[in-house]
């Protein structure tokens, strides 16, 4: 018995068939891998641009040699090692636009000890990574300039809270406005913040204590 023959339709159909189910697992597919490998990207910068912030930068010219001195921000509980990589990071940004004969960079945990001693410590970059041996080089002649350390491994547990920071750098201003010759001048300040936040003036004594350690260990 003969089996009929199916028309040129069908085979048409099944062709276009296999044609069209890979295709539209390409489209399916496709965009969503893009927009994955886009995310990835962006969420990968975003960690970058975290991890520090360069908050103020200051051109020094004396005797006719020009330093650069970088006040930053890390942001998280960074390691020495971590913090030697982004005095990396920090310089090798800012030679594109900064032409120096040495570099200064003072780390902070927090924006609001800029001024006062970096608790994260220092790093020099210099010729010998001497900040004092700067007018051996020409300006931007960083490849014969290396790292100098002074970097802190902190212990974060003891790191002051933001409330405890707010309440410190509100006594500091306080304190920078008196009179220094003014034996008194520090109970007078505590006394003052005492009485703007409402606590026990031994309360605010304890929490300049704490950053007193925290700049100096």
């Amino acid at each position: 018995m003969k089996k009929k023959r199916k028309s040129n339709r069908v085979y048409r159909l099944r062709r276009l068939a296999v044609f069209l189910v890979p295709l539209g697992c390409a489209f399916w597919f496709w965009p969503q891998e893009s927009v994955t490998t886009t995310q990835l990207k962006a969420e990968q910068a975003s960690i970058s641009e975290e991890i520090y912030t360069i908050e103020e930068r200051t051109p020094i010219e004396q005797d006719g040699v020009i330093r650069y001195e970088y006040d930053i921000v890390v942001h998280g509980n960074p390691s020495t090692d971590e913090l030697q990589s982004v005095s990396h990071d920090v310089i090798d940004d800012v030679k594109q636009s900064d032409q120096f004969q040495a570099a200064l960079l003072r780390f902070y945990d927090d924006a609001a000890y800029i001024g006062t001693e970096p608790p994260l410590g220092e790093a020099v970059f210099a010729p010998e990574g001497d900040y004092g041996l700067a007018d051996w080089v020409e300006p931007g002649q960083t490849d014969d300039m290396i790292f100098g350390w002074q970097l802190r491994e902190k212990e974060w547990t003891t790191k002051l809270t933001d409330t405890e920071i707010q309440i410190w750098r509100s006594w500091q201003d306080q304190y920078t406005k008196q009179n220094p010759d003014d034996p008194d001048a520090k109970a007078k300040v505590t006394r003052i913040i005492a009485t703007e936040y409402e606590l026990d003036p031994k309360v605010v004594q304890q929490i300049v204590l704490k950053q007193h350690v925290w700049a100096a260990l």
